[in-house]
């Protein structure tokens, strides 16, 4: 019997060490467990976090590095200068009577958007020689460059050729002066009596144009602005026949129409 009770108690002793150790070790097990499940639920919450701060991060950066839309404002006649026009006869008008002394002109008649950037109108600030558009932007850097090409285009029936060569222009200007506003000006209207000659040159091939180079404007570095508000007939969209002699070109004594114009529609940076 003693020994009966004997193997017993030994047997109910090894039965609650057992019970001891399992109980011992699923809490240590659950304690590993949850300081696990913790340590996980920590990282990817650090995660979380560190994603979204890159997020927000990578988002701010965006918003600071990409100019904002701006509106045009009024500004004073030292506004154009270190600014550079760049167009045809038309421009040419400009530079001959506007007399703006500061500011540069690469013009002449005939001038296209096939063309301007290798034709010699720019002149170089070291030995005086003629140089190229495309140089003369490489030479010097100009605060606003203003183009106004389209006229002499008109011969040529494809918009999509001519908005594909006026874009590319415009990315040239862009890579070469990377700082300036650029400002697309809209090509002129013509008068009611140049309209109804029947030719090439109408205001229903010029309005088609216009609409195409207006989408190269971003409200941001690049703008188009549409002088034919000030130089057209009321109502009528047509050049008025009192700005004109020939129904294409403004008559000189109406350049300053034109200049105020222009400044009603400065853009300063922020």
């Amino acid at each position: 019997n003693q020994s009966q009770e004997k193997v017993e108690n030994e047997t109910e002793a090894g039965l609650e060490e057992k019970n001891e150790s399992e109980v011992k070790g699923e809490t240590e097990l659950t304690s590993e467990s949850e300081v696990k499940e913790e340590s996980e639920s920590a990282s990817e919450s650090e995660i979380t976090g560190d994603l979204e701060l890159t997020e927000e991060s990578e988002i701010e950066s965006e918003t600071k590095s990409e100019p904002k839309e701006s509106g045009f404002t009024q500004v004073e006649l030292d506004y154009l200068d270190n600014a550079l026009f760049i167009g045809d006869s038309r421009t040419l008008l400009l530079y001959e009577y506007a007399g703006w002394e500061k500011t540069d002109f690469f013009a002449e008649v005939g001038l296209t958007i096939f063309t301007v950037l290798d034709r010699k109108l720019a002149t170089d600030t070291n030995t005086g020689d003629k140089i190229t558009v495309r140089e003369g932007l490489q030479q010097k850097q100009y605060d606003k460059v203003y183009i106004m090409l389209g006229i002499n285009e008109l011969g040529d029936p494809n918009h999509d050729v001519f908005l594909k060569y006026y874009t590319a222009v415009v990315d040239d200007i862009r890579k070469y002066q990377p700082e300036a506003i650029i400002f697309i000006q809209a090509i002129l209207h013509v008068s009611d009596k140049k309209d109804s000659e029947g030719t090439y040159i109408n205001n229903i091939e010029i309005n088609a144009r216009n609409e195409k180079i207006k989408t190269l404007a971003d409200n941001r570095t690049i703008f188009y602005i549409d002088a034919n508000e000030v130089f057209d007939e009321e109502g009528m969209g047509k050049l008025n026949s009192e700005y004109t002699a020939d129904g294409v070109h403004v008559k000189a004594k109406y350049v300053p129409i034109w200049e105020n114009f222009l400044l009603s529609h400065g853009v300063v940076a922020e």
